[in-house]
């Protein structure tokens, strides 16, 4: 039994490393860069380069379709947008070496397409923020007129924060929309989408399907993020939400979903989840669905190598993780913002539940507060 795990120098790379390693799998890691996290861990019994996904996507393929005809492995697992992507694109390329359970290419990216996914949900009667589509920029003056503010700007194909910015005005409004278009080339047909500001707790709804039929499931609520503005959780709890993963299940079955996915969500006072958007990936938080019971990577690679696996819809509830370093700075943030500075206490309470923290496999924490340390340096070399 064996998996390569790709983009290895992703917290999402060694949490899924970490559980295939612990169930017995053989796991090999690969990265664009040496020293990637997941290959200083334990479990990494081989690490492989490739070129960068991003700046040579054809070059990248053709080496992983090489690695995959000479070293033989039974699944591949890729864990992040950049090469998830694109391993589906050209997913024709690689099956007939090695088992990959993704959707295709399509569907993958009409649901990350954050306004094809909008329009869908909308047909299915799913709530979601109002939005506004635009196609042409003399539309912005007009569209300012009719909304409420703080609204929001969103890119329709990306991760994380990226491209998102929060608007308190008309004239921001229409400020911001020309320089994001512009910041990041956009043509009309990819233009930014312009949403009202939901204001609510933020939840997550993590899910495995095979073949249209939910196999797993898992919610979580956000304690932190950062950007605290709207980022990636750095702090969570698992919890029960019925009603929003009836949701999820229903939107995802409409695409006849095959593999994992997080569904976003947030949910106000009045106990009415609205959609936010679909991660079609593995998600920043696959450590929490972990430590409370439902271990996505390790089910998604058995049902991949088997074809099928029993249902696993029951999880603890109660359970936090956290990622402590990035979380500490979320924290000193969030004091900013609220002075609330009884949330000092936490920066003496030990690691619990870390997604890197770990002392039986410790080389790629030192790693990870290597990396970390140099991105702040670097950022404040560039300031």
């Amino acid at each position: 039994m064996s998996a390569l795990i790709t983009t290895a120098n992703s917290p999402k790379a060694l949490i899924s490393t970490r559980s295939l390693g612990r169930m017995g799998i053989e796991v090999s890691t690969a990265d664009k860069k040496k020293y990637a996290l997941s290959s200083l861990s334990r479990y990494s019994k081989n690490f492989y380069l490739y070129p960068s996904p991003k700046d040579a996507p054809l070059d990248f393929i053709r080496s992983l379709v090489m690695l995959v005809k000479k070293h033989k492995h039974d699944v591949l697992m890729p864990v992040h947008s950049e090469d998830t992507y694109l391993i589906a694109k050209y997913k024709s390329r690689l099956d007939p070496f090695i088992k990959l359970p993704l959707h295709d290419y399509s569907s993958i990216m009409a649901v990350n397409n954050k306004g094809s996914l909008m329009q869908v949900a909308n047909s299915l009667g799913i709530p979601i923020p109002n939005t506004y589509y635009i196609e042409d920029l003399s539309m912005l003056h007009q569209i300012a007129d009719k909304i409420e503010f703080p609204a929001v700007i969103k890119l329709r194909e990306t991760s994380s924060s990226i491209g998102l910015s929060y608007v308190n005005s008309k004239e921001e409004l229409i400020s911001k929309y020309k320089e994001t278009v512009l910041m990041y080339g956009l043509s009309p047909s990819g233009y930014p989408l312009i949403q009202e500001y939901v204001v609510g707790d933020g939840y997550g709804v993590s899910v495995l399907f095979n073949q249209g039929d939910l196999r797993a499931k898992f919610t979580h609520k956000r304690l932190r993020e950062y950007p605290i503005s709207g980022g990636p959780s750095t702090y969570r709890i698992s919890v029960k939400e019925p009603k929003m993963e009836d949701i999820a299940t229903r939107l995802l079955e409409y695409f006849n979903w095959h593999g994992v996915a997080m569904v976003e969500f947030k949910m106000g006072n009045n106990n009415k989840p609205v959609l936010m958007e679909v991660n079609p990936r593995f998600w920043g938080s696959l450590n929490q669905a972990i430590q409370s019971g439902v271990d996505f990577p390790y089910l998604l690679y058995k049902m991949a190598l088997e074809g099928d696996i029993e249902p696993v819809l029951d999880y603890t509830a109660g359970i936090k993780t956290k990622n402590i370093l990035i979380d500490n700075i979320a924290m000193l943030n969030y004091i900013k913002k609220t002075k609330d500075i009884r949330l000092l206490k936490e920066f003496f309470s030990l690691p619990y539940n870390d997604d890197v923290f770990s002392l039986a496999d410790f080389c790629p924490v030192l790693g990870f507060i290597q990396t970390g340390v140099g991105e702040l340096f670097y950022r404040k070399y560039k300031k």
